[in-house]
């Protein structure tokens, strides 16, 4: 090192002094021979430039004990094994069923089936307007366009929704079947998503189905389709029940949207004298509808898993069963708790980004497809039917059958399967990881799949057990819980070659084999709970102040919707103000609201308008011309036997084999007057052999061996049938 670097090191005095003397440096910055031994002899002469070098920092300093661990140095980062117990295996392709039905002990109990007419929905695609907006003429009976006050209906009339943990029969059919595990689809279908984010690698959407505005928009899943997912694996004689973990969602309470799923549920399958019965202010106050719900129950190789039935028609392909399903509008998914306001929001065409079923469409893709296509596949389904409303009228119905679902995720109707089949595959591995990592206790457990992260993060945590068999325990809040982090990753080969998740989900006819791998990190426990928490806070969403609310009003504003009183007390943290655009989406709703006002202002001034189906009970028009013999037509209904269902501005007769006759349509004048005059003259069932003009013998035939009933009752229901006509 040269005098002249040192000097910058505190020997600038030195240098100085040097230079005062005349002597010069080399080329290589020092002092010849000579002149350094004279230099020499000067410094020690005068030592006062040894107070310039200051303190030495190289001094080695004690080191003192850290209250925390210390991270390796950088350096060493990438030598280090980020695992302390690592398993891994192959997912080969199956030719099997993923899933095989369990006939449970008590026998298969009734399915619901639509009502008001709603069946021909499912026979014809894209969306059916309750009230076309151009014509203003009602498609359906205009008693299903508005939807009940959500405070009139009485909730605990209803049979109440049992938690898989609760339900003895899916913990006996695991012990009889020999499987460890149990679900439902509300607690799996979180799972199956994210480990289909994991070995798909993010696969996008399709929404080319939709209108120019879509395709610019984002193919990929939404946040909150993403948001992680909390279960519990609740831990009873070797038997894991597994349970969606609301314990975080504080909102539960308050938001419309989990209460109005089910009564719109019942409004849309249940006849209007029926539902009447669960309304407070038309029903008496012990009625009571509480009959057992239908589930499938099937097995996989390590799971029991059930499903809800919702609704069920003979005529579609397969089990004939669907799934029911409600979607509010975009701002009240938005802003729920404004749903007052917001319900003026209004859908009002097909096409366009903003008040169109295709605005609500896109973002069902997005947010909610996958999940239903996993419910579908657990209980067997044809597909799902969906209501859209903004919780004060519903506008609209479609009927999704699973080849569109699949068309719209993976690209073909022909991929579900597949991937169905390597989900619930990697689903079981990782369960038995889960329970492994504290074996013989209940586990809660929060999982996640970043976008574009290639990793699966699991956050596996005892449960604080209470001690007997009931009740179960419940998720631990206390941080001192020991905790464990599970990283799992997924590979795919299609013949034995290396490739992508997307393209596997792509390919219909090589062969799928996933490889797989589940580690238990070797982070410290600080850094693993600080993942935790990161998760948590992803899954975080604040929810925005109604208008004319803040927190001074709040609880008061929450008691007042009449959910009932306030279990858990609101956290003002929890809540937040309106943004920008839900400040526009409020706009909009105010501005729908006037033009919903006065387009029924202009209708109750004009008359209202009504559809009416062909006359389909005439034999007539079961021939094309010239094929007299072409096919012998069944026309069936859904119904049974004769239901006399008020449907407000119009009521109707459902006879079975009577098309003419279904509930939802209006019956010719011929077939009420032909009817009528013979119920007026006798009190005995019409005989097959008598000819009655415009009624066909085989509609009454069957309606007699359907529906005994005497004169007076058949008066009394075509009296409603036409309020027009009398005796």
């Amino acid at each position: 090192m040269s005098v002249r670097e040192l000097s910058s090191n505190g020997t600038k005095g030195k240098e100085t002094r040097l230079k005062r003397d005349g002597l010069r440096l080399n080329e290589l910055g020092q002092l010849p021979d000579d002149a350094s031994k004279d230099a020499s002899k000067e410094d020690w002469k005068n030592e006062s430039w040894k107070d310039d070098w200051g303190k030495d920092e190289l001094v080695p300093q004690p080191q003192q004990a850290s209250l925390f661990e210390r991270n390796a140095p950088p350096h060493l980062l990438q030598k280090l094994i980020t695992y302390n117990r690592r398993v891994e295996g192959l997912i080969s392709p199956s030719i099997n069923d993923t899933l095989e039905e369990i006939e449970p002990p008590m026998g298969k109990a009734s399915i619901a089936t639509l009502a008001h007419g709603l069946d021909r929905v499912l026979f014809n695609p894209g969306i059916h307007w309750v009230q076309d907006p151009r014509s203003r003429v009602y498609n359906f009976s205009p008693l299903i366009q508005h939807i009940p006050d959500i405070k009139d209906f009485a909730f605990e009339r209803l049979t109440p929704f049992i938690k898989s943990s609760r339900d003895t029969v899916l913990r006996d059919l695991a012990i009889a079947k020999g499987k460890r595990f149990t679900g439902s689809t509300s607690s799996l279908s979180g799972l199956l998503s994210h480990i289909y984010f994991l070995i798909s690698q993010d696969h996008p959407v399709d929404t080319s189905c939709l209108c120019k505005p879509f395709s610019y928009q984002p193919t990929n899943f939404t946040p909150g389709q993403r948001m992680p997912t909390a279960v519990v694996f609740n831990q009873r004689n070797g038997i894991y029940m597994i349970d969606s973990d609301n314990t975080d969602d504080d909102d539960s309470q308050w938001n419309i949207l989990l209460w109005m799923g089910t009564m719109l549920e019942n409004f849309l399958t249940q006849p209007k004298d029926t539902f009447k019965r669960l309304l407070r202010s038309q029903g008496p106050a012990k009625v009571t509808l509480k009959t057992a719900e239908a589930y499938r129950y099937s097995q996989s190789k390590t799971f029991v898993m059930r499903s809800q039935l919702d609704s069920h028609d003979a005529r579609l392909p397969g089990s004939g069963v669907f799934d029911i399903k409600t979607r509010a509008a975009l701002p009240l998914r938005m802003d729920n708790l404004n749903f007052k306001e917001n319900s003026g929001y209004r859908i009002a065409s097909l096409r366009g980004d903003k008040g169109s079923f295709d605005r609500e469409y896109y973002d069902l893709i997005r947010s909610a497809f996958l999940k239903y296509s996993f419910q579908a596949r657990i209980g067997n389904m044809d597909g799902i039917f969906i209501a859209y409303h903004n919780t004060a009228r519903i506008f609209g119905f479609q009927y999704v059958p699973l080849e569109e679902l699949d068309e719209r995720l993976f690209g073909a109707k022909d991929r579900g399967w597949r991937v169905f089949d390597k989900c619930v595959g990697l689903l079981e591995v990782v369960a038995e990881e889960i329970v492994n990592c504290f074996p013989g206790k209940s586990v809660a457990c929060l999982a996640e799949t970043l976008e574009n992260s290639k990793v699966m993060r699991i956050w596996v945590q005892p449960v604080e057990d209470s001690s007997g068999e009931e009740p179960l325990p419940e998720p631990s809040t206390n941080p001192a819980m020991p905790i464990i982090q599970l990283d799992i990753t997924a590979e795919s080969y299609l013949d034995e070659v290396l490739v992508d998740g997307r393209s596997a989900v792509n390919d219909v006819q090589s062969p799928w084999t996933l490889h797989w791998s589940v580690s238990r990190s070797s982070l410290s426990n600080h850094a693993i709970r600080r993942n935790l928490e990161a998760a948590k806070s992803r899954k975080f969403r604040p929810t925005t102040y109604p208008t004319g609310v803040d927190p001074d009003n709040l609880e008061e504003f929450l008691n007042s919707l009449g959910f009932g009183k306030l279990e858990i007390k609101p956290d003002a943290n929890n809540f937040a103000p309106p943004d920008l655009q839900i400040e526009a989406l409020r706009k909009i709703a105010r501005a729908d609201q006037l033009e919903t006002d006065r387009l029924e202002e202009e209708d109750r001034r004009k008359g209202l308008k009504m559809w009416q189906q062909f006359v389909a009970s005439d034999p007539s028009y079961h021939h094309p011309f010239g094929h007299s013999n072409f096919v012998n037509c069944e026309c069936a209904g859904q119904n049974e036997s004769i239901n006399a269902v008020e449907s407000g501005m119009v009521d109707v007769l459902s006879i079975d084999r009577s098309k003419d006759l279904s509930e939802g349509s209006l019956p010719s004048v011929s077939v009420i007057e032909n009817v009528r005059d013979h119920c007026m003259e006798m009190d005995e069932p019409v005989e097959d052999n008598q000819d009655l003009q415009g009624v066909g013998r085989h509609q009454l035939s069957k309606a007699n061996k359907s529906y005994k009933a005497t004169s007076r009752d058949k008066m009394r229901v075509l009296s409603k049938l036409s309020p027009t006509a009398k005796p």
